[in-house]
C-alpha cells in the first residue's frame, strides 16, 4: 500500500483506537472501541459508497485479514449483511493487544479498498471526518 497505511490506514485506526480506549484497555473496552469508530466510518463512508458497498468493504476486510488473524468470522452464504458484528463479539475473547492489532488491521485493509476506488486523497479526507481525534492539528495543516 502507498499513502494510505499512514494517511488513511493502520496509523489513524490505531490512534483513534488508543485515544479512545484509554491507557489499559481490556478486550470489551477495545471492541466498544472497535464499534463505536466502525460506526463513525460508516456514518461517513455510506453517502459516498453506499450501505452496501459499506457491508461489501467490511466483509472483503475481514476475509482478507483471516490469515493473519484466523479467529476472525467467516462469511455466511447467502448473508446480506456484515459480519463486523460477529467480528466485535470475537474480538473480546481475544488478549488486549491481539484485539487492537486485528482492529487496526482490518480498518487498514477496508481503507485501503476503499482508496483503491476512489482514491487516496477522498479516503484520506474521509477518515479525517469519521475521526477527527485520530488526527493532530500538525497532521491536518497539510489536507
Amino acid at each position: 500500500m502507498t499513502d494510505t497505511s499512514d494517511a488513511a490506514g493502520r496509523r489513524p485506526a490505531r490512534t483513534v483506537l488508543t485515544r479512545r480506549a484509554g491507557p489499559v484497555p481490556d478486550a470489551t473496552a477495545t471492541a466498544a472501541v472497535a464499534s463505536n469508530a466502525y460506526d463513525d466510518l460508516t456514518r461517513v463512508l455510506a453517502p459516498v459508497i453506499g450501505d452496501l458497498g459499506v457491508i461489501a468493504m467490511t466483509n472483503r476486510a475481514l476475509h482478507l485479514e483471516v490469515r493473519e488473524y484466523p479467529w476472525l468470522p467467516a462469511r455466511q452464504p447467502g448473508a446480506a449483511d456484515t459480519q463486523f458484528a460477529q467480528f466485535i463479539d470475537a474480538l473480546k475473547r481475544q488478549e488486549p493487544a491481539v484485539a487492537t492489532d486485528a482492529t487496526a488491521a482490518v480498518f487498514e485493509a477496508m481503507l485501503g479498498l476503499l482508496a483503491t476506488f476512489i482514491g487516496e486523497p477522498l479516503t484520506a479526507r474521509l477518515v479525517q471526518q469519521a475521526w477527527p481525534d485520530a488526527f493532530s492539528s500538525t497532521d491536518t495543516e497539510g489536507t
